[in-house]
């Protein structure tokens, strides 16, 4: 029963990406159609994985003062703004046409992240989007 139930599972997966694939054949992989359901949760899934737990409970050792927080707003306008904007929507000309599209920061997705996990992200940027790495690239990660 357990083996039969494993092969019927197999099968369904396999039938699942065949779909899939003759889907992106037919429709081409494009960045301007929106991601599905399935899709976006798969991604956000292995973003999560793709963070070292050791991030995950970091805290910013910057103190806030309003010199940091105006160096922070000259960073944003200089390195972000171009894909998320000022406002941090993600809805730019750039923006509107990557794939994954930047997340709008001021939701509750990327507001309950961790100062170490948006601290990793921004310094080591996340494959296969438009996310850069911003670090050092001789630093460690």
């Amino acid at each position: 029963m357990r083996r039969l139930l494993l092969l019927v599972f197999a099968g369904l997966i396999t039938i699942g990406c065949v779909s899939y694939a003759i889907r992106i054949v037919h429709s081409g992989f494009s960045t301007r159609a929106a991601p599905g359901a399935v899709e976006s949760s798969l991604a956000m899934a292995m973003r999560d994985v793709a963070i070292p737990s050791r991030f995950k409970s970091m805290k910013n050792p910057v103190v806030v003062t309003p010199e940091v927080i105006h160096e922070g707003m000259a960073h944003w306008a200089d390195h972000c703004a171009t894909c998320r904007a000022d406002n941090a929507s993600g809805d730019t000309m750039y923006g509107k046409m990557m794939y994954p599209r930047p997340p709008d920061m001021r939701q509750k997705g990327t507001q309950d992240m961790s100062d170490g996990e948006l601290y990793y992200t921004i310094k080591n940027g996340v494959r296969l989007s438009g996310m850069p790495a911003f670090g050092d690239p001789g630093g460690r990660r």
